[in-house]
């Protein structure tokens, strides 16, 4: 019972939050230069963290990649947080993951 509904909704919560984390997507890549620019600067703070923390340099290419690897990591947290906050704001429901 309500097996069919579930999928509905759970689908139709899928589609939403897809479209909610392509919007947030788009405005941190227009609209929030001055965040862009701040997960930037923290992702090369925490790489240096790491070359500390794990007493081992790394040469350019892996400095930057970690930094990348880092920066995307940030910015797809800010997408979900971003989808989750507006669908949350929109349906007057708790999401949780």
């Amino acid at each position: 019972m309500g097996g069919a509904e579930e999928r509905n909704d759970l689908n139709s919560f899928e589609v939403t939050i897809k479209e909610y984390i392509k919007q947030g997507r788009e405005k941190l890549e227009k609209d929030l230069v001055g965040t862009r620019e701040a997960i930037r600067l923290i992702a090369r703070d925490k790489t240096r963290n790491f070359i500390k923390t794990m007493d081992r340099g790394l040469d350019k290419n892996e400095r930057e990649y970690l930094g990348a690897l880092i920066m995307s990591s940030m910015y797809q947290a800010f997408c979900y947080g971003y989808s989750i906050g507006k669908f949350e704001g929109k349906s007057n429901n708790k999401v949780f993951l």
